[in-house]
């Protein structure tokens, strides 16, 4: 397991607009890649993000744990990170569940079934002046 440095914490935190992508893998190797505004990290070592309208998302975690977030932003300099990690499970309650449940309540007013949580394994960098360089 490694630790999310601040700066990538605070970047996946700071603004729920900022373009956030959650991809997947199926048992066959199909990649899926979706926008997910709603992850958050909740520590430096666990991500969090809502289950909503998730089906080739949560079909792909059942087969295969591994995910990759990427969050960026679109500045005239982007900075951008990659969070590789493994996919723990949903939960659905709790107190992940009801500290992030509000949360989303408070954002977005909709109710969800679940909270994906994901442990960090690797965070890189994806834009310059170092892209790919390992951070954790």
């Amino acid at each position: 397991m490694a630790k999310m440095p601040l700066k990538v914490i605070e970047m996946i935190n700071a603004n729920p607009i900022l373009p956030k992508v959650l991809c997947t893998c199926d048992a066959e190797g199909n990649l899926n890649a979706v926008p997910k505004g709603t992850l958050y990290a909740l520590d430096d070592e666990t991500i969090v993000f809502a289950d909503i309208w998730g089906f080739k998302t949560n079909q792909n975690l059942e087969v295969n744990k591994k995910v990759a977030v990427t969050v960026f932003s679109n500045q005239m300099l982007p900075v951008g990170y990659q969070v590789k990690g493994t996919f723990q499970g949903f939960v659905k309650e709790g107190e992940i569940y009801d500290v992030y449940a509000k949360n989303v309540k408070e954002q977005i007013n909709m109710e969800i079934p679940s909270v994906g949580v994901i442990k960090v394994d690797s965070v890189y960098t994806h834009c310059l002046p170092e892209p790919g360089l390992q951070l954790a």
